[in-house]
């Protein structure tokens, strides 16, 4: 394939948003999962928690899941959509 194609075809793909894993929770309150989607062109930010399955359900018990308990509107001119760039110095690896 050449590299052109590959670029256009990148150029109809929409970015309709990411989900990042947390791998270094601030407290085990925090999401496990979190990000920002698109939808009908309106940004949106969630929150999710990690699951496993019973296997009372559709799957297997231990399947792991996400659960989504925040999806709302990420307003960037209000600063919602605009993600935290504080740090405390002490909680930084040695």
């Amino acid at each position: 394939m050449s590299d052109d194609f590959n670029t256009e075809a990148k150029k109809d793909r929409p970015d309709l948003g990411a989900a990042f894993i947390a791998t270094n929770k601030k407290s085990p309150q925090s999401y496990d999962m979190s990000g920002t989607i698109v939808v009908d062109g309106v940004k949106h930010r969630f929150g999710a928690y990690k699951q496993k399955a019973s296997g009372k359900g559709k799957m297997p018990e231990g399947t792991e899941f996400y659960t989504f308990y925040r999806v709302e509107l990420a307003d960037e001119a209000n600063g919602a959509g605009v993600a935290d760039t504080s740090f405390n110095p002490s909680e930084l690896e040695a």
